[in-house]
């Protein structure tokens, strides 16, 4: 119970009951709310199989001997448990950070759904900085997520990195990237890339009536995990690539190695391309920079990039822009640490990161088909892998 007297633990928890009501508390420094609304939501999928703003729980851990201060939010386990990344940043507060997990756990929901994965949505936020991690803290996270039971399965995100998991998998079973006993390694980057890419050319075979890239020009924004290697590939498929990214010298030497064109981040969304891959952080397609995009389509690895989803996908299509939905074309990452979590092998993961493409392109002649944007076609497909199935 020493936690309840900590001012962070205090702090924290007023603060979060002030956004979500009163919590339940499990063993003095666990929190829990259950059946929560996230309080930015809008409801208007309220009833449908997939609610983005509806979450089964959330959980807030402070560990005092360490220092932790993390959140878990498991926005649905109706195909399994929830399976998301850890993601460590410098959250400015704790309401930083649940409106952070909130949004990235639904849309985990939505892209296990879509990839055709056995597992629910959730993600994990730790406040920090990313890049002096505490060995103590990594160890309290590992037996935070290990006291869920299960209920939610951990993997890298930004901010952490694959010996950020191997300490993690010291003190917890739930845990998909990285083997217990270091046999192997999952690098969830490059298949991640491999489906932007997949994405990128269905868009491409929409909007221009072929799916090559060459000659194309590609803005790719953020080229970190993946972004550089969305960034390579698609120089690798003859695509003129601009890159940008918060580090400058990063984009600069990845322009210089692949034949590319190093842009400042500032004004990179404004770009004339054909394809703009925003491959950072999310909330980047919004009322305000929508206006300014001078793109035709984009496609990118960064989740939730519609800062309110699906209406601004109204305001692209509005402007004659094709939006790639971000949870379809990203799930290069989930596929391959779900997959090797539930024992699958290679064959498995290939066949599934070979199907975003077909799968993008599908959703784009269904949005066009029935009149809709391609967020709300993306939503649909959601809605059918969760429906419950009918009584015989």
């Amino acid at each position: 119970m020493a936690n309840a007297a900590s001012p962070a633990f205090h702090d924290d928890r007023a603060a979060l009951e002030g956004l979500l009501g009163p919590a339940e508390e499990l063993d003095g420094d666990l929190l829990r709310w259950t059946s929560t609304r996230a309080p930015d939501g809008d409801g208007d999928r309220t009833g449908l199989p997939y609610d983005p703003d509806r979450h089964e729980a959330v959980y807030y851990h402070h560990d005092a001997a360490s220092g932790l201060r993390a959140l878990v939010a498991l926005h649905s386990t109706v195909l399994g448990p929830g399976f998301g990344g850890a993601r460590w940043r410098p959250y400015e507060d704790i309401g930083e950070a649940l409106i952070d997990v909130l949004r990235l756990s639904a849309a985990m929901t939505a892209k296990s759904a879509v990839a055709g994965l056995d597992y629910g949505g959730g993600k994990a936020a730790i406040v920090g900085d990313a890049a002096a991690k505490p060995a103590e803290q990594l160890a309290a996270y590992g037996r935070f997520v290990e006291r869920l039971g299960g209920r939610y399965v951990t993997t890298t995100d930004v901010g952490t990195t694959l010996d950020d998991l191997r300490a993690i998998a010291e003190e917890t079973r739930y845990i998909a990237g990285v083997a217990h006993g270091h046999e192997h390694d999952v690098d969830t980057s490059e298949p991640t890339a491999r489906t932007v890419i997949n994405g990128m050319h269905a868009a491409c075979e929409f909007a221009f009536g072929n799916s090559l890239l060459a000659g194309r020009r590609v803005v790719v924004v953020g080229t970190g995990k993946v972004g550089g290697k969305v960034a390579r590939r698609a120089a690798a498929a003859g695509a003129n690539v601009a890159v940008a990214d918060l580090f400058e010298d990063v984009a600069v030497d990845l322009a210089r190695e692949i034949g590319g064109e190093a842009i400042a981040l500032e004004g990179a969304y404004l770009q004339p391309c054909d394809v703009l891959s925003p491959n950072a952080l999310g909330g980047v397609l919004n009322p305000r920079s929508i206006t300014q995009l001078r793109c035709r389509v984009v496609c990118g690895a960064a989740n939730n990039q519609l800062l309110h989803d699906p209406a601004d996908a109204e305001l692209l299509a509005a402007r004659g822009i094709l939006y790639a939905p971000d949870y379809i074309v990203s799930a290069g990452g989930v596929i391959a640490a779900g997959v090797d979590h539930a024992g699958g092998g290679a064959d498995r993961i290939e066949e599934l990161v070979a199907r975003v493409g077909p799968t993008t392109l599908k959703l784009l002649h269904l949005a066009e088909r029935e009149g809709i944007t391609t967020a709300e076609a993306a939503l649909l497909s959601v809605d059918a892998r969760l429906a419950p199935v009918p009584a015989a």
